[in-house]
């Protein structure tokens, strides 16, 4: 019964049987190497030889790891959060993010929209549905659901705009704002999903969900040299040799605004209303700092470790040899 309990208990925690497992195969696998060499040389001689290549083996399995970041890995790049400003970006802690202007300062996307008369942008944010594209609905479904896309073209946000026409967000000035630089919401993700945590750790600035608010902007500065417009492959080859060679990197910072919303009531067995930032309510902006982790630095330390055992190991064994040699020697000229 105890027997069967143990048992029990080691296959439900699978922790213990990967543990297991892997124990059994390094006993079945390695000993059996250890066991066939050792038969041969000797144990002692045999267990340096097995030690001398699985510590080789090591050295090159981690020389891959570390150059391909794989294997055991350290921490994985991330956003961290150095401040977190609320209404004037220039009474920021971060004298970087004072040269960002306020959202107040640039036109909104929507104004963009209307004022460039761009076709694409046009077609996305500025037309409204007809009855002609939507025939089986009534007047006041129809008119409802103008409104609706009315509101959603007004609520369009720079970075919204800039992933639909990337060439209207530049020629706007937007990717170039005192060195910052407008992020299109397709390359936001983590730093926005880092500043939502981050908002959401900080009860005293009254937001309890994201529904609460609206995430608006994201821009950057900083960092490695970006490849231009259209690059050739000579571009794209000395830009690669250019940040490969480079030793440090420069530091990169971000900074992910949002705005809290109106309170709608939601309606039983309708779609929750659009958000719509409240006017009245300053904008927030998470001021990060990107965090380029370690992933190589723990491979890196298992090579040079496995390269220093190995290399002792052999040289032991090369010592082991001269010994054995002399003493051979030794042994026929006392023969003679």
């Amino acid at each position: 019964m105890g027997m069967s309990t143990t048992l029990a208990g080691i296959a439900w925690d699978p922790n213990i049987a990967g543990t297991l497992a892997v124990l059994t195969g390094v006993v079945v696998l390695m000993g059996s190497v250890w066991f066939l060499v050792a038969s041969n040389s000797g144990i002692r001689v045999g267990t340096l030889i097995a030690f001398a290549a699985f510590f080789g083996w090591m050295f090159v399995m981690s020389t891959t790891w570390w150059m391909y970041g794989k294997g055991w890995q350290g921490d994985s790049p991330s956003w961290q959060t150095v401040d977190i400003n609320v209404g004037d970006l220039g009474a920021s802690g971060l004298p970087r993010a004072r040269e960002l202007p306020n959202p107040d300062e640039l036109n909104t996307g929507y104004e963009l929209v209307v004022l460039s008369g761009n076709a694409r942008a046009t077609a996305e944010y500025d037309t409204l549905p007809t009855a002609a594209d939507n025939p089986d609905l009534s007047a006041d479904d129809l008119a409802a659901l103008q409104a609706d896309r009315q509101v959603r073209n007004e609520s369009v946000t720079r970075s919204e705009l800039a992933t639909v026409s990337p060439g209207l967000a530049d020629a706007a000035g937007w990717d170039d704002l005192n060195g910052w630089r407008l992020l299109p919401t397709t390359q936001a993700g983590d730093s926005q999903a880092q500043a939502v945590a981050d908002i959401l750790a900080h009860p005293d600035l009254g937001f309890v969900s994201s529904a609460d608010f609206k995430l608006l902007d994201v821009y950057t500065t900083g960092g490695k040299p970006r490849l231009g417009e259209d690059p050739g492959r000579i571009d794209r080859i000395t830009h690669w040799i250019a940040n490969s060679a480079r030793v440090t990197h420069p530091t990169r910072y971000s900074v992910v605004q949002l705005q809290r919303v109106l309170d709608q009531p939601t309606i039983a067995g309708e779609a929750p209303p659009r958000p719509i930032v409240d006017e009245a309510e300053p904008v927030v902006s998470v001021i990060m700092v990107r965090d380029l982790g370690s992933v190589r630095l723990r491979p890196a330390l298992v090579m040079v470790g496995s390269l220093m055992v190995f290399l002792a190991l052999c040289y032991w064994l090369h010592v082991r040899d001269k010994e054995d040699m002399a003493r051979r020697k030794e042994f026929e000229v006392a023969r003679a």
